[in-house]
């Protein structure tokens, strides 16, 4: 979460970056009378602001004489949504989830061996799962490896996937099933592959270009969690991955 920040700021910046985040909300051209309405400021004080946003470009002035984004403001916040580390903004995600079904929660990535785990929240449970952050898992046999299978781009997955059917002699036409099922309903489940005992369900989270960048896995003792699309472990899963994802800029 953002720390607070306390300390004497400039107010006139304060207010500029109030009227952008009031014309940005509009989500549509806006002229300089609506602006002054919307923000409760005389026509002759937001017109020195806005004359300063079009000159550095964060906003454009069209000939019908209305306002919109610039495209300097969008790289900007394109810049600042690419520059988040998805394990420190998916924690509260985590936490929610975790609370919610009192289960153990990783977030995982992409590795160049496949999916790797590098964020936990632990559940309240008097045993622990015993799976550390840090270890890497199956991409054809986890619930977080089939997610990536069946969201991540074909060039980055099929070398690994082939080896892996082939070490474990499973059968392509059955996994290939399973990828369209979980493309299908939007996660995945295994049961005693990552560890003998334990289950898990894995959703993605996507960034703005909606590609996939990682997962979120709940894991818990085989048996213990429904795993049906309408159990509470589910629903909690992808609601927080939606909203994970959309922190991360997914526009769905």
């Amino acid at each position: 979460m953002p720390q607070e920040i306390k300390g004497q700021g400039i107010q006139s910046l304060e207010v500029g970056l109030a009227i952008l985040k009031k014309i940005a909300a509009e989500k549509r051209p806006l002229t300089i009378t609506h602006i002054a309405e919307i923000c409760e400021m005389p026509k002759s004080k937001v017109h020195h602001y806005l004359t300063s946003f079009c000159r550095s470009g964060f906003l454009i002035k069209g000939e019908d004489l209305k306002y919109t984004l610039g495209s300097e403001l969008v790289l900007l916040g394109l810049e600042a949504v690419d520059a988040m580390d998805i394990s420190e903004v998916a924690v509260p995600y985590l936490k929610e989830i975790s609370d919610a079904v009192n289960e153990t929660v990783y977030l995982s990535l992409w590795g160049l061996n496949g999916p790797f785990f590098v964020r936990s929240i632990e559940s309240k449970r008097a045993i622990n799962i015993g799976i550390r952050v840090g270890s890497q898992v199956s991409v054809t046999k986890s619930s977080s490896g089939k997610v990536f299978a069946a969201f991540l781009r074909n060039e980055e997955t099929a070398a690994l996937i082939k080896r892996e059917l082939e070490q474990n002699q499973m059968e392509p036409e059955s996994f290939e099933q399973d990828i369209r099922e979980i493309q299908e309903k939007g996660y995945a489940r295994s049961d005693s592959t990552i560890a003998p005992g334990i289950a898990g369900i894995s959703c993605p989270v996507f960034n703005r270009k909606n590609q996939i960048v990682a997962t979120v896995t709940i894991l818990a003792l085989s048996g213990t969690m429904d795993t049906s699309e309408n159990a509470v472990t589910v629903r909690s899963l992808k609601e927080n991955c939606l909203k994970l994802s959309i922190a991360m800029g997914f526009k769905g």
